[in-house]
């Protein structure tokens, strides 16, 4: 089902109609496979079942809180105000449909096909129109008979909480539509077997975001144009572009899905109302922002809201001059990334925690694991792992778990509590592997991958060059660039070490990993000989985490070459307490550190007293 050019029923109609209005939907097409095949073979009979059938799709859609706007004898048009909620009423659909069909023969059968896109539609009075609702007609087109395809658009917007096969199916020219579209799929077999879960009514959670709800949850952002306070408006274009950096900083940022710019643009002349984006968009975070100029000085003011409540959980404001402007948005960005994270981390572990055992999701166990993988106790770190086990069992899928075991792994090996150091290296590298089976462009997966191939397995080669994918992928990762930074460091690029592990503590100062980076800056000065920061980086990372053994092992090297020796060996006396076994044997083995500079590490951890 195609009705027209939806854009030319409403357009040049203005003057008899009234004004059109325009607003962000996610739009569903649903259409009727071999509808004129069936009604030459059984007429009557085919008429009545279309209409039960587009009556109960019809009932699935108002209960998901979509709104019909066009109904043909084969097929259905609607729009939602969430993309997520689209996608969950176009697999419930599907899913339903191909039970019934199970029992009946195939020339009985009644299969759709379904399309989705999202974007600006057009509306005056009860007509709908423009191209978002003309290219999620043609995707419908487009999808295999009981299959769902949708637009890059949507599948941005829900890849993250609507757990399903997804499959690329690549730029598309579609009929009438002047620039082509990625479309991705989701055929009919894995329709037929997604797991049906009621919507909830709308007045259940006011404001909330549906996606908490889900299967899957995970956190999402939305970042609105920034708003001049120009009178004339005059700077408009100029605030709204603000927030292109910040929107390429904030994705890098691991299991946050940021709105893409293209859908949040339409909020920038609507009066601000975080509850109403949150609810249109399905984000459960808001950034906003406004800019002010007085002559060549710039004031620009953030704001980071919760979208069910409304309430500002963080605010900034950065001065500077017009002159610098470029660089203003580097640090806006850079600040914003910085300090949306913890915050984010500490509300997700928070929501986590209150949640039943029997709601948990995995981002909700990683989260959990996540919590107790910073404490650096043996105990915690086995909890996390467990906790790791089991948020791959629930989702084999979850690229982020296997990330954070491959990383796991790597720790209890550097902490020197690994009985079989062998099978934990396989089962770091198994794990490392599969985190990027299942998400080749996920910049953390990337990083971890490259520093266990230097760390663990001495293939500097092949970790730079993973290393450097991760950069590109995630510009704003501090895991991307200390990892990058320690394999310049082993490979004797003592410039570009500290200039990366640098990087990596401005990126994430305050977070609960922070401990990890501030070793890393620590280790990159010592090989630098720049003793003093080396020992100052050491001090502050072990009062974070002192159970830290690879921090205290640095730390001592460092306060040895500075000539503090007193301190040197208190410091391996606390490292020998936890780990009593710990040898310089298996220490020179182990460490990728290499030549001359592995031997004189050795030989100042051995003047502190660590055995050999």
């Amino acid at each position: 089902m195609l009705p027209g050019d939806q854009q030319s029923s409403v357009r040049g109609r203005t003057g008899r109609k009234g004004r059109i209005q325009r607003r962000l939907a996610a739009v569903l097409g649903a259409d009727i496979v071999g509808y004129s095949a069936l009604m030459v073979r059984a007429e009557e009979d085919t008429y009545k079942r279309v209409g039960a059938e587009c009556d109960r799709v019809v009932r699935e859609i108002e209960r998901a809180h979509g709104l019909v706007f066009n109904v043909a004898g084969d097929g259905v048009l609607a729009e939602f105000p969430s993309a997520v909620e689209a996608l969950k009423c176009a697999l419930r659909v599907q899913a339903d449909t191909a039970r019934r069909n199970a029992r009946l023969s195939p020339e009985e059968r009644i299969t759709f096909r379904i399309g989705l896109h999202s974007g600006e539609i057009m509306v005056q009075e009860n007509r709908r129109g423009g191209t978002t609702i003309n290219v999620a007609a043609r995707l419908e087109a487009l999808a295999e008979p009981g299959g769902v395809t949708m637009s890059a658009a949507v599948f941005e917007q829900v890849r993250r909480t609507v757990s399903a096969s997804y499959k690329p199916v690549g730029e598309q020219r579609l009929k009438n539509i002047r620039d082509p579209i990625m479309a991705y799929a989701i055929p009919a077999s894995a329709c037929s077997s997604w797991i049906n879960m009621p919507a909830l009514p709308r007045q259940s959670l006011p404001g909330a975001t549906t996606a908490e709800d889900a299967g899957e949850y995970r956190p999402s952002l939305a970042v609105l144009p920034f708003r001049t306070l120009q009178k004339d408006q005059s700077d408009a274009y100029f605030a709204e572009g603000m927030i292109d950096d910040i929107i390429r900083a904030l994705g890098g940022l691991k299991d946050l899905l940021v709105i893409a710019r293209s859908s949040t643009i339409g909020f920038a002349r609507m009066p601000l109302d975080v509850r109403r984006v949150g609810h249109e968009l399905d984000v459960r975070y808001v950034l906003h922002g406004s800019v002010r100029r007085s002559g060549n000085a710039l004031r620009i003011a953030v704001e980071l809201s919760e979208s069910p409540t409304g309430n500002v959980i963080w605010a900034d404001r950065f001065d500077g001059e017009l002159t610098e402007l470029f660089d203003l948005q580097d640090r806006i960005a850079l600040r914003v990334a910085t300090a949306i994270a913890p915050e984010l981390r500490e509300r997700e572990l928070d929501r986590a925690l209150r949640k039943h055992p029997d709601n948990m999701t995995a981002y909700d166990l990683t989260l959990q694991a996540l919590d107790r993988f910073y404490r650096m106790d043996r105990s915690s770190i086995e909890q996390a792992r467990e906790l790791l086990e089991q948020a791959i069992a629930h989702d084999p899928d979850y690229a982020t778990a296997y990330s954070h075991m491959a990383s796991l792994r790597m720790r209890w090996i550097g902490q020197g509590w690994s009985a079989d150091e062998m099978a934990d290296r396989t089962m770091a590298a198994n794990a490392a592997r599969m985190a990027i089976e299942r998400d080749r462009n996920d910049a953390l997966g990337l990083a971890i991958y490259g520093h266990l191939q230097s760390y663990l397995l001495k293939d500097y080669d092949v970790a730079r060059e993973y290393l450097e994918r991760a950069m590109a992928a995630g510009p704003s990762c501090a895991w991307a660039w200390a990892y990058s930074g320690l394999t310049s460091g082993y490979l004797g690029d003592v410039a570009t070490a500290i200039a990366r592990t640098e990087r990596a503590v401005r990126l994430s100062p305050i977070g609960a990993d922070s401990f990890w980076l501030e070793h890393y800056l620590s280790q990159s000065y010592y090989l630098g000989g720049r003793y003093a920061d080396a020992i100052a980086w050491g001090r502050m990372s072990a009062a974070h985490a002192g159970a830290n053994t690879s921090n205290l092992r640095a730390l001592i090297a460092s306060l040895v070459a500075a000539g503090e020796i007193d301190e040197a060996r208190k410091m391996a006396q606390h490292l020998m307490r936890l780990v009593p076994t710990f040898r310089l044997a298996t220490f020179r083995a182990r460490t990728p550190l290499r030549g001359e500079v592995r031997d004189q590490f050795a030989d100042r951890l051995r003047q502190a007293g660590v055995p050999d």
